[in-house]
Order: structure tokens, then C-alpha cells, then sequence
């Protein structure tokens, strides 16, 4: 039996990946913070697109005024342009592609592997949703004070990252880590006689 590099795999199961040698076995602070921004700015350009493409944009129309469907619909096409640009990466490879760039991936604090998808991206990217979801139903007094509490607590979230475990507290609710990431050569097949 010969190696064929154009033979469709026997197996589909996701890349192993294991940490540098000599690396900690935590991604740096530096590391997850570029990452983030990376992220942040590649959504930003596409959350920018979308609010400009519905005529939403407050940049491009000034005094414009967003409705509660216009709130509904640019926050559906946010989330399906996440999955679009990180969906597949979390998935098989549990990284977005900040964390790519970086070469730093999201994995389960007990094991090791890879975070069902589920865990990686309810939990630890949506878990502010059901407060953001109340902002169209408040009166505008407290629309300010939610976002005010959304934004302390984001910031909190950010801050538990100088503790020792270098986790943030979406990383505490889904039970991950971020670990430097290397991705392990394919395996050549046994060559039989």
C-alpha cells in the first residue's frame, strides 16, 4: 500500500494539538490581548459594512434612527458574520482567527481538547446576549445604565486576565483555557505490503 496525498482521509476528526516545547503551558497575556484585538478589528470592519450596507450606519447617515427590527436585524446578520469568519476555526481548530494569527487556541481546562462547540462559542462568546437583548424594551435612562453595567462587566471580564490562571470569566464559565497551539503533521499512513 503506497501513500496517496490525494486520498480522501479515513478519518474526520479534529487536528490534536499540543503546547510548544519550553512554552508555558498557558498563552501569554500579551498573546490573548493581540489576539482579541485582531478579532476586534476584523469584526469591527464587518459589523461597520453591514450597518453601512442597511443604511444604519450613524457614521454615513447622520441622525439616523434604528429601529427595533433595524436593532433585531443587524445583531442576527453580527452573529451569523461571526460564525462566518471564526465558525469554522472554533469548530475544528478552536481558535478564531485573532487567535490563529497568534498561534493560540481554546481548550478545555480539564483535558486539553477541543471545547464543544457549543461551550466555545455560547458560552464564551454570547454570554452577554440576554442583557444587550433588553436594551430595545428599557426606557432610554436605563438603556445607558445597562450598557454602563455591560461595559463593567466586560471590563471586569477583561481584568481577570492578570490573575494566575490567566483565564477571564468567560473563560471560567465554560470551563476553557487559551494555550500556545501547534498543529500536529498529518500522520502518513502504515505502508503494508
Amino acid at each position: 500500500m503506497s501513500y496517496n496525498p490525494f486520498e480522501v482521509p479515513q478519518s474526520i476528526e479534529p487536528p490534536v494539538f499540543e503546547p510548544l516545547a519550553g512554552q508555558p503551558a498557558l498563552a501569554s497575556r500579551s498573546q490573548r490581548l493581540l489576539g482579541a484585538f485582531v478579532d476586534g478589528i476584523l469584526m469591527s470592519i464587518i459589523s461597520f459594512a453591514i450597518s453601512a450596507a442597511l443604511g444604519l450606519s450613524p457614521l454615513l447617515t447622520p441622525n439616523v434612527k434604528i429601529s427595533f427590527g433595524g436593532q433585531m436585524l443587524q445583531s442576527i446578520l453580527g452573529v451569523v458574520a461571526f460564525l462566518l469568519v471564526h465558525g469554522y476555526l472554533l469548530f475544528t481548530q478552536g481558535q478564531t482567527v485573532g487567535n490563529c494569527v497568534l498561534g493560540i487556541r481554546i481548550a478545555d481546562a480539564r483535558t486539553g481538547q477541543l471545547l464543544p462547540f457549543t461551550r466555545v462559542y455560547i458560552i464564551r462568546y454570547l454570554w452577554l446576549t440576554p442583557l444587550a437583548l433588553l436594551i430595545p424594551f428599557l426606557p432610554p435612562g436605563l438603556v445607558v445604565l445597562l450598557g454602563s453595567i455591560v461595559g463593567f462587566i466586560n471590563v471586569g471580564d477583561s481584568l481577570l486576565i492578570f490573575g494566575k490562571d490567566r483565564r477571564c470569566l468567560h473563560d471560567y464559565l465554560a470551563g476553557s483555557i487559551v494555550v500556545p497551539a501547534r498543529r500536529q503533521p498529518p500522520a502518513r499512513p502504515a505502508q503494508g505490503i
